[in-house]
């Protein structure tokens, strides 16, 4: 045999070796990592048998781990998917619900789901993966209208917030339709997420399964490193005292307290924006943001039908959801070109497709002018955090009446 035939025999055999090595060494990390790593539905305790309450974490690692969530939060504990404003700090709205709903007594305990940049299409995958887990059935979604801006979500950010964990959830559970399933991925892929993660969700062929498998098992361990900073941050029963709830501290009396605090931490501004806010992201661009977003229309975006769909996925999952939908910032709007009649047909189509699906809406667009219901031009302020938690208490409790 010449010294050529000799090499082409060994090649072969040393890609094969090479191959079974590289395998091996994956399986003895992931085995390793695994075994170091606690899973997913492990939650921490405040020592006394009480399981720490984790609904009021915003955190892109938790809401991509429903077993954590799930196991995080009361059995009762409904689900309210948002995007930014649910990382809102208490430092700077002492109202959010986290203070309200995490450490008074309303009867309402909530669980976060989302983070910035979640909007309809990832909301919608997340719906069918919580939607088995949840024992409560009513859910709350807070619709920005920033998120029907031109252009829709770039792929670049979205791909940053896909969660294959996610996503195989979605794809696993029986009740979302076919027609649904094949909407999100085709609108995965338009928004660039791989084809190999795509088809390994929807499991079509054997090459799919070993793909989820792999994928899977990459993604829970990147979910289960991740979660060990959050494990730390859950509210202990010894925090809460309980004596706040509706009966002694009505919504009234909770938005009155609110508009002091508003009008102490917005002074340099007519808009009811938070004083620093206003002078880091406002003041010192004020001349050049006049006019500056006038080519805005609300109508060049694939997010009005990813949203009738999350709204389809919700009915399918069995799950009743209230639509929040928040205002944007009328002043401010006004001053940087977007005008009334273009942000309110933008409301009326959220609101139309609402009413299409049948679901109920709390609506507080009509505020956008109203001082403090915001504090920068997006987020809800003091009194509209108050409001907000006032019509999911309503929300709540409408079964009881």
């Amino acid at each position: 045999m010449s010294m050529k035939e000799k090499e082409q025999h060994i090649q072969p055999r040393v890609v094969f070796i090479s191959t079974a090595i590289g395998v091996l060494l994956f399986v003895a990390a992931f085995f390793g990592l695994e075994a170091y790593l606690p899973s997913q539905d492990v939650v921490g305790s405040d020592g006394q048998g009480y399981v720490k309450n984790y609904g009021y974490v915003a955190s892109g690692a938790k809401s991509s781990s429903p077993a954590f969530t799930m196991k995080g939060a009361p059995d009762d504990a409904m689900l309210l998917f948002g995007s930014s404003e649910l990382s809102t700090p208490a430092s700077i709205i002492p109202e959010v619900p986290a203070m309200v709903f995490g450490f008074g007594n309303y009867g309402v305990n909530l669980a976060y789901v989302g983070e910035a940049y979640d909007q309809s299409l990832w909301q919608s995958i997340a719906v069918g993966a919580y939607a088995e887990r949840t024992k409560n059935k009513k859910i709350a979604i807070i619709v920005s209208p920033g998120w029907f801006e031109d252009g829709g979500l770039d792929n670049e950010t979205f791909k940053l917030r896909f969660s294959y964990n996610l996503y195989r959830q979605f794809c696993k559970n029986p009740q979302i339709s076919q027609a649904n399933k094949e909407y999100v991925a085709k609108r995965l892929a338009e928004q660039g997420i791989d084809d190999t993660a795509i088809n390994a969700g929807l499991g079509s062929t054997p090459v799919d399964w070993v793909n989820d498998f792999v994928l899977g098992a990459m993604n829970d361990l990147q979910i289960r490193k991740d979660l060990k900073d959050i494990r730390p941050l859950g509210i202990e029963e010894a925090d809460v005292d309980g004596d706040i709830n509706a009966e002694t501290y009505p919504f009234a009396e909770l938005r009155e307290e609110a508009l002091g605090e508003a009008e102490a931490a917005s002074t340099n501004n007519d808009w009811g924006m938070e004083d620093s806010y206003y002078t880091e992201n406002v003041a010192d661009n004020y001349d050049r943001l006049k006019g500056l977003r006038a080519d805005q229309t609300f109508s060049r975006t694939p997010e009005y039908a990813d949203f009738s769909h999350l709204l389809q996925i919700c009915k399918e999952a069995g799950l009743e959801p209230l639509v929040i939908i928040s205002p944007l910032h009328g002043p401010f709007n006004d001053h940087v070109g977007i005008s009334q009649e273009t942000r309110q047909q933008c409301y009326d189509h959220i609101k139309a497709i609402c009413e299409n699906e049948g679901v109920q809406v709390a609506d507080f667009t009509d505020r956008e002018y109203e001082k403090y219901f915001l504090f920068d031009t997006v987020h809800f302020g003091w009194t509209g955090w108050v409001d907000v938690e006032e019509a999911i208490y309503d929300f709540v409790n409408q079964a009881q009446e």
